[in-house]
């Protein structure tokens, strides 16, 4: 009976599940960072299920892979009662990788999620910039006081998928980022 813990900045989460799917294990890792909680469940080593705030399936498991702090524990036979995932998890691991890549230099742009978006210029947002669906949607709740991460809560949306959009737009010029409270 295996007993597996440990912390996420000594070993990142997909060390931990390459360990498991190898052993062939069926159970529910739990990770936890600060306030947030989600669950990847397995089932004979291959990854099945995952949950994290409104994030389910293949989203949860590269939410969760981006975090490189926090706790994670595995419960042996836990099962989720859903199949949410049909990728390998090799396949999982790979794009939760090429995605770890793309946040970091995400990063240098948007060091943090607590930070507020707000619009530099009204007029610049509707001359110049050609917007996609999605990045009207996003700038209808850019309001100068709701941060990436409320932002992305309200819209039930990924917070990496949110700051890839916010990319664009803050280095167009259109958006930037301040602290809360501090917003114009």
């Amino acid at each position: 009976n295996m007993s597996l813990h440990g912390s996420l900045s000594e070993l990142p989460l997909s060390d931990v599940i390459q360990l498991v799917s190898v052993s062939g294990k069926t159970g529910a890792f739990e990770i936890e960072r600060d306030t947030e909680s989600g669950t990847i469940f397995l089932r004979a080593g291959q990854i099945v299920d995952a949950t994290v705030g409104n994030l389910r399936g293949e989203s949860a498991v590269y939410e969760m892979a981006t975090w490189d702090q926090g706790y994670f524990s595995f419960k042996p036979g836990e099962e989720s009662g859903n199949v949410t995932i049909h990728l390998s998890n090799a396949s999982l691991m790979m794009e939760a990788a090429r995605r770890l890549d793309e946040w970091r230099v995400l990063r240098r742009k948007i060091p943090s999620l607590d930070l507020v978006p707000y619009f530099t210029t009204r007029e610049a947002a509707t001359d110049q910039v050609t917007l996609s669906p999605q990045e009207w949607i996003l700038i209808t709740r850019i309001d100068g006081e709701m941060s990436i991460d409320e932002i992305a809560a309200d819209l039930k949306w990924a917070p990496f998928d949110v700051s890839k959009l916010l990319f664009g737009m803050i280095t167009n010029g259109l958006v930037a980022l301040a602290r809360p409270g501090e917003a114009a």
